[in-house]
């Protein structure tokens, strides 16, 4: 039970980070670099932190789920 509460914590703190984990590799770097590019975004294009918030929050929920039930929400 803890095991899904900690990828959630930690793909809030920076997407993929979960799934990393969870041992769901391919599931991470699926995250992982879009969440960089839009970082890297955000340097030119503000509003691109919002669509990163909105990524680790997907993520977030993702990872918990995986981590739950086995399978994620996408």
């Amino acid at each position: 039970m803890i095991k899904p509460i900690v990828a959630a914590i930690l793909s809030l703190a920076f997407a993929g980070l979960g799934h990393l984990v969870l041992r769901e590799y391919a599931r991470a770097i699926l995250f992982i670099l879009p969440a960089l590019f839009l970082w890297k975004l955000a340097d030119y294009y503000p509003q691109m932190s919002l669509a990163n918030m909105m990524l680790f929050i997907f993520a977030a929920v993702d990872a918990f789920s995986f981590g739950k039930r086995g399978i994620g929400i996408f």
